[in-house]
Parts: C-alpha cells; structure tokens; sequence
C-alpha cells in the first residue's frame, strides 16, 4: 500500500495523469483512492482529550447550576453514531451485532471503525457539499471537483493542507480539479472573498462589501485590503460559445466546440499586477474612492500581529493569493482551527458552542469559551485532522448522553450541552437510510465519477490558441469520444460495483447523485440545499414530506418484497421475530413488551408486514437522531 504522504501528493492530480488529454480520453475512470487508515493519535490521548472536554463542559453546566444528561442506552447510542459518523442508520445486523457485544470499549471501536468507513466519505462530502455550495452541473461541469473533494475525505487530507488548495489552485477545471472552490464565485470576487471569510473563519462580513458592518467590527476599507490578496487573481467567466461561433465549421458545431471548450475557458491565473481598486462611490475618508488597494490582513486583537501567521509578504502580486492562504491555514490564526472546530461541534451536537457558525467575531459571546478555546487546541493538537477531532468528540461522556429537546430563541446560544439535541435527520441522513433498508449496506461502496465528462476535453497546457482547439476536436472525433453521453448512469460508477433502480429511482447514497439532486427528488423536498448560500440544508418540516412519505415513489421502493427490510422480516418464522427484525431495522432496538403486543395484535387483524413498514417509518422515532 502507498505510504500516505505518497498520497497527499498525488491525490490533486490523480484524474490527471490518467486522461491526460484527448488522445486518451476512453478512460473512463481513475481509479478509487485507497482510503487511509491510519490514525494520528493514540487512545490514551483521545482519552484524555475527551475527558478534558468533559470537565470544561461540567464547568459550564455548574455555572448555570445543571447537570449532565444520563448516558445514552446503547440502542440509541449505535444509531446516533451510525447517522452522525456515517451518515446514516445500521443495518439490522449492524446494531444486532452492537447490541450483543459485551466488549467494555465497543463504543470506541465502533467509532474508529466507522471514521475508516467508506460511508465516512460519503457522509463527509455531502457536508463539505453544503458548506462549499458545490454543484456539479452547468457549462463547465465540475465534476472533476466533485471527485477531487471525495478523494481528499478518503486520504483524509488535513483540513489547512485542503482549504490551502482550495485557495491557491491555477488552471482550469479540466487540469487543475481544486480550482472548483474558487470557481464558483467566477465573476464576482467580492461575494468570493465573503463566502471564503465566513466558511473558513466564521467572519461576519457580507455588508462590509458595501459600508462599514453596523453591527460586526468590520469596516468597507478593511475588506477591500483582504480582497487585494485576491487583486492579482484573474478567475475567468469567459463564454465558450463565442468560441464555438468563431471556430465552427460543416465538420464541428458551434455547440459541439463550445462543449469541448467550455471547462478549459473557465480557468484560474495569476498576473503580475494587483489591480483591485476601492469602489468611485466609497464614502469614508480613510481612503481615496478609485484609488489602488494596498493589501492588509484583518485583526481581531492588537496581539494578532506578534504571532508567526501574520509574518508574510504583501507586496509582491504574484504570492498574494499564496500568502493570504498561508496566513489564514496557519496554526496561529485566531480564527482558522475554532471556526472548523466550532462547525464539527455543532455537527455532532446540534448546536455549536458559539452561534451563529458564521460569526466568530466576539469569541466571549460563545456559551461555553474555555470549551470553543479548547476545542481550538485538539484541531492545532491534532494538526487539523478532522477524523482525529471526531474521534476524540465523539468519545466523550457528553456526546453519549442523552438527547435533550432543542431549545429556541436566544436560548440557543446559551445552551451548555448535557447532551446533544434531539434533532431530525438531514435530507441526505434521511435518503441514505432509506436506501440501507431497501438495498442494504452495499450503498456504502458505490461511488459515482463523472470526472470523465471534462477530463476528456482537457487541451494540453491548456492551450486555448484556435489551432490546438481544432487539433483536439479532430482527435476527439477520430476515438469517437466527442459523441460520449456522460449522464449519471451504471457506467459512472467505479469498480463494476452499480447500484441497481427501482421506481425510477437510483439506488445510490445521496454523495453519488446529481449535485444538488433534482428539485422534484426526495432529498430536496426534504431539504437539500439548493447550493446557492453556505450552509443552507434545512431540516425543518413541511406537508410535502408528509406526502411523500405516506405516498410517495420512496413508499415503492421500501414496500418492494425485494426491499431489505421486507424480504428480512418475511423470512423470520414467526410474527414476534418479524416485529423485532422490522424494530431492529428502523430503530436498533427491540420492541417494547407493550409494542410487540399491539403489532401481533394488529396482524392478528390482517396487518402484514409491508403495512408495519409503512408505519414504522412514518414514525417521528425514524426519522429523528435521538
């Protein structure tokens, strides 16, 4: 096996050295990167660790004169940590499985079983997904991002090493896949700048693009000096049909040359001239209106600048975007580890210890400081291994307690956390539960790549000249790729393994669809972003969910006979053991005494089994993590 620092480096590039270029571009797929296995810290320093969360927890709890939650039995225990590790609930023989062992550490085994998971990846890139507001269709496709991201949670990349790369990516989205972040915002760097402050350090600044924030300690002229890191950096929106127009011919299409085009137009580079500029309309007088913006980084504390982070070179354009990437991944920034410790925490929690997630700018205003303070250490401790903070969050006594109700109003930001809140599923948490019941847990290893789709059009160099457009066409056509379909089907997936369809409906975990999903699928009316704001999954309830869970397609995929759950629970050879295996599907528990008597009693009545499916999962225990 590879060594993992053999890894890392090779992980940006992998698709590409495998297409390099039209003269290949039958391949298909890279090949899937082997997940790392590996973890950084001993149990003992995972153990202390999360003991020392503990204690600054109790201390917030004694402030406000509380007590801890009781731990969490172990039925709800296996399937909290299976929706919140891997992104959904276990297998009836997954929690059985739990459930009989006697092992005094199975709780922590489980936890470094499942952060080795492939469903960890999955899990992990539809929050990454939300977060970066990833969309993988439109002209340029993004499908190579799409892949890159998966890749980077499967190495499981440090968190600075990623956002780094995110940062400072050139080239197009054909040759260079990490260029997709910046991407995004093509167009408009300012709304770029924003997104990347408050993602990455909870900085509240969308109005300080137009005036002094009248609320947050952020000024119009202080953005500015962020974004001149950003001055030099030339993010292009160019149209590859004005392209195809001025190159087509009886042979080539304007429409078939703008598809080749089109990802290698979009493209990042860097100049040799910092161009940003305040607006003709700025208003204070701490700066000319149109005068050239000299770049500064922000402060939150006079101290700020004695640490190492701030130690960096601002005056040659050409290194700004590097220097800027530096300064905001760097161990001593004041904001980087807490603003990623603070979302894992809320992540896992429910609520972050300071809300809103995107507003770190008054550290004191978190329920708990000391905790977020510390929180911010293990990330630095852990040198920003997001799988090693988990690991240690969710060894701790206040993770396993039980869930209290979730507060509302302005008790929400003072919320000391006896236990995690009782919350319903995500969108993709609820499609990814479902497809374990219907296909069982094979969906953890279907892992879709549609990579392909731009990587076949990659022009060597990214050589945009007329000549090398026309040249690569020619060998596009001549190893009948140009024609390829590159919609999302069986031949997408890696590794011959394919989820099967029922209902019109890929069986496939929410991470290896369409990216967001179709607006008239489950996951959208249940609440998947739409991946136009940061963060914007919602969980909240609506009458159309009730529908499509009474009636809707789904209901024809978990009422099949050939449904998991269903062909499980017809199998047992008497109703009490189809009750408990239908229980032990949905919920990862046995029925209650009471429970199995009302179930047989109703079969007794002519109720099956496909009819206690339905229930069941029309039931608030299914669809809530306790």
């Amino acid at each position: 096996m590879p060594n993992m620092k053999s890894l890392v480096l090779i992980a940006p590039l992998i698709s590409l050295l495998l297409v390099p270029g039209p003269a290949l571009a039958k391949e298909r797929h890279a090949p899937r990167v082997p997940p790392s296995q590996e973890f950084r810290l001993t149990a003992d320093q995972v153990a202390n660790g999360a003991a020392a969360i503990d204690r600054l927890v109790a201390e917030g709890l004694a402030a406000d004169q509380l007590q801890p939650n009781a731990p969490a039995n172990d039925s709800i225990f296996v399937r909290r940590i299976y929706l919140d590790i891997a992104g959904r609930i276990p297998s009836a023989e997954e929690a059985a499985a739990f459930l009989e062992n006697d092992d005094p550490d199975k709780r922590a085994k489980l936890i470094d079983e499942l952060l080795l998971s492939p469903a960890y990846r999955s899990h992990t890139f539809n929050w990454l997904a939300d977060m970066l507001r990833h969309m993988d269709g439109g002209r340029t496709g993004y499908y190579t991002y799409d892949r890159w991201l998966k890749d980077q949670v499967a190495l499981n990349r440090p968190w600075n090493e990623f956002v780094s790369d995110l940062l400072t990516a050139e080239g197009s989205l054909a040759s260079s896949p990490a260029t997709g972040f910046l991407m995004r915002d093509r167009g408009m760097p300012l709304d770029g700048l924003s997104n990347t402050l408050t993602v990455f350090l909870g900085a509240n600044v969308s109005c300080a693009q137009c005036h002094d924030h009248p609320f947050a300690d952020w000024t119009q002229k202080e953005f500015y000096e962020m974004a001149a890191f950003f001055g030099a950096t030339e993010v292009s929106d160019a149209d590859p049909r004005k392209v195809g127009k001025r190159l087509e011919t009886e042979e080539f299409s304007k429409r078939m040359i703008a598809n080749v085009v089109a990802p290698n137009v979009a493209h990042i580079e860097t100049l040799d001239d910092q161009g940003l500029t305040y607006p003709e309309d700025y208003a204070y007088g701490n700066a000319r209106p149109g005068a050239e913006v000299r770049p500064e980084l922000v402060i939150w504390h006079k101290d700020d600048l004695r640490s190492d982070a701030y130690k960096i070179d601002n005056k040659t354009p050409e290194t700004l975007r590097g220097q800027f990437a530096q300064w905001m991944t760097h161990s001593e920034n004041p904001r980087f580890a807490l603003t990623v410790a603070n979302r894992l925490w809320q992540r896992a929690f429910g609520i972050a210890v300071k809300e809103p997630i995107d507003d770190l700018d008054d550290l004191s205003a978190a329920s708990n400081p000391n905790l977020l303070a510390f929180l911010g250490k293990i990330m630095v401790s852990a040198q920003f291994d997001l799988r090693e903070f988990q690991r240690v969050m969710f060894n701790t006594a206040a993770y396993q307690a039980e869930a209290n109700p979730a507060p509302h109003g302005s008790e929400i930001g003072s919320y000391r956390f006896p236990g995690p809140i009782l919350r319903r599923m995500t969108a993709e948490q609820a499609w990814d539960s479902t497809i374990v019941l219907v296909e069982g847990t094979a969906a953890d290893d279907y892992m879709s790549d549609r990579s392909a789709a731009v990587t076949r059009f990659r022009l060597p160099g990214d050589d945009l000249s007329d000549d090398n457009i026309l040249e690569a066409m020619e060998a596009l056509k001549s190893n009948g790729t140009l024609s390829m379909d590159y919609r999302l089907d069986a031949a997408d997936f890696l590794d011959g393994k394919t989820p099967s369809s029922m209902s019109g409906q890929m069986l496939a975990r929410a991470s290896e669809l369409t990216q967001p999903a179709a607006e008239a699928h489950f996951l959208r009316t249940f609440g998947q972003s739409a991946r136009e704001l940061a963060d914007d999954g919602s969980r909240e309830g609506s009458i159309p969910q009730l529908l499509m869970l009474m009636n809707g397609k789904v209901q024809d995929l978990l009422g099949s006979r050939s449904s998991r759950v269903l062909s499980d629970a017809d199998s047992q050879g008497d109703r009490a053991s189809q009750i408990e295996t239908l229980y032990l599907h949905f919920f990862s528990r046995k029925p209650t005494d009471a429970e199995q008597a009302r179930l047989q009693e109703a079969m007794d009545t002519g109720t099956g089994t496909r009819d206690l499916a339905w229930v069941l999962f029309n039931t608030p225990e299914f669809l809530f993590v306790q």
